[in-house]
């Protein structure tokens, strides 16, 4: 399997795309938490219909097997919003806190610019060694230049 070129960002490259994140986020935080509230209720009503079944109470037709279809649909649809994420160069790290990661370099060292949902721009970054959660404050001296 080969491996996919990573896209190298300059810091002010991958905050040209923040506006963009930021929609594209909202939206995906909106839709995830429609689906979550949307599987809490079938899943409950599974149960209702489970209890029913076993104390001899029979539906003629339940609407489970709709609601199932429905949220496999939602899935679908989440599946692409976050591939579109990444199909920008960037790497989605947490749907909750809307954290996106860019691959630069910074100082001369190879990167991942680091933004969360709500920052004006991006103000961390973590080590490329570093662990998914390690946020490290840049410097006042700017990104240097990628090579393509």
């Amino acid at each position: 399997m080969t491996r996919k070129k990573r896209r190298i960002f300059t810091l002010q490259e991958a905050d040209a795309l923040l506006p963009e994140l930021e929609k594209r986020l909202k939206l995906l935080r909106t839709k995830k938490e429609a689906y979550s509230r949307t599987h809490d209720l079938l899943f409950m009503h599974e149960l209702v219909c489970t209890a029913e079944r076993t104390n001899g109470v029979l539906e003629e037709k339940d609407d489970l097997e709709d609601g199932i279809h429905a949220l496999e649909g939602a899935i679908e649809d989440l599946a692409k919003d976050v591939e579109t994420i990444f199909a920008m160069g960037c790497l989605l790290r947490n749907i909750e806190k809307g954290r996106v990661e860019f691959f630069g370099k910074h100082e001369g060292r190879e990167v991942y610019f680091s933004w969360q949902l709500g920052e004006p721009h991006i103000s961390h970054y973590r080590p490329f060694e570093g662990k998914v959660h390690e946020r490290v404050p840049l410097s006042g001296k700017p990104a240097t230049k990628s090579q393509k």
